[in-house]
Order: C-alpha cells, then structure tokens, then sequence
C-alpha cells in the first residue's frame, strides 16, 4: 500500500522524494504510466527500473505485466529466488532458462514445476532435490515421468495419502513397504484397502 497516495499532501512526509527507491512504490507509479500509454515502447519507465531491479517479485510483475519482455537488468536478482525465477522463465522468457537452473534446483517445488511447466521432461539434475519433498516427488512422478520415480520413493511412503496415490496410479498393485507407514493414518490405511480390496483378506480389508 502506498501511503503518500493516502494523505491530503504527501509532499509533507518524511521521505517523499526518496519513496521510488522503494520497489514496491516504483513498481506502482510504473504501473499507473503504463496504464496512460498506448504504444508498447513507451510502456518503460527507466528512471525506475534501478528501485523495481532490486526486489525478484515486483521485477518479474514489471517485465510481464508493464514491459511484456524480459527485464535484463533485474535478471540477476530474479534468478536467485527459485519461485521468481520459475515464473519469469515460465511467463516472460517462455523457456527454459539455464542462468537460473542453478538456482531453481534448490527448491524441490519449483524444481518440479520447472521440470513439468518448463522442461516438459525429466530433469535429472533436478531429481535429487526433487526426492526431499513427499508432494514435489509425487507430482515428479505423476506428472512428469508418469510412472515410477525411484529415488523419490524412500519420502513419498512415508506420507500416506501420497504413499495411496503413488501405489494405486503409478505403481499399480499394493506397495509392501510403505504400508507400515500408511497404516499410521487410519483414513489412508482404509482408503489404501478399498484400492487394491481384492489382495487383502476379507477380515483386514473391511
């Protein structure tokens, strides 16, 4: 929220000249410009893209919503921040991104969203960081391999709505060692058991 915007004569706060060094602030007068010109060029406001470059969030909304291309400038910021940099290659470059790969591999959710939204394939380098995460390596595998992911098994049977899921659509037959760890949550252990009614016996499936 901008509060100079709020006051009957913002000129008198403390810090009215300095507040486009604030990115928040700079991106909203960039934005309200931007609204006031019809020509994509002139969408641009460089006199505050040096405040907006310093913050990875309101420097990937700059270059989708105000410019419509890439921000080079704040690139370097954006790519340490794996959630802003999955977006930016996502919505702004429209691929992958190898700069930022380093840096998006650190985090197993957006490692996976990379692999599955930008990728479109596995990602090998990915998978490790990918394995830490019960919900990252699930999706991996259901999205994205479409099938077993190994490496993210020893996690997901220890989750057991995601160790159900796992063994009903990937692995297709119960899955004898995660059940130790589903049977933890009552709701998964019965839910587990209508899957696959038929191979358990009569007493232990109701």
């Amino acid at each position: 929220m901008n509060l100079y915007d709020l006051h009957s004569n913002p000129r008198t706060l403390a810090g009215y000249k300095q507040r486009f060094q604030v990115p928040e602030l700079a991106y909203e007068e960039a934005k309200r410009r931007a609204m006031r010109c019809r020509k994509r060029e002139e969408r641009r406001s460089p006199d505050l893209e040096s405040a907006i470059a310093k913050d990875p969030q309101y420097a990937y909304w700059y270059a989708k919503d105000i410019i419509y291309s890439r921000f080079t400038k704040a690139e370097p910021m954006i790519m340490k921040d794996p959630e802003g940099a999955y977006l930016y290659a996502s919505n702004v470059i429209g691929g992958r991104w190898p700069e930022a790969e380093p840096y998006i591999v650190k985090d197993p959710h957006w490692a996976e969203a990379y692999a599955h939204y930008v990728i479109g394939a596995r990602w090998p380098e990915a998978e490790r960081s990918i394995a830490k995460n019960s919900q990252s390596a699930y999706n991996y595998a259901r999205d994205v391999i479409r099938g077993r992911f190994v490496d993210g098994e020893p996690i997901i049977m220890k989750d057991p709505e995601k160790a159900t899921y796992y063994a009903y659509y990937q692995l297709k037959h119960r899955w004898i060692e995660a059940e130790r760890f589903i049977q933890k949550s009552p709701m998964w252990w019965d839910e587990y058991t209508k899957f696959f009614y038929d191979d358990f016996p009569f007493e232990q499936a109701m």
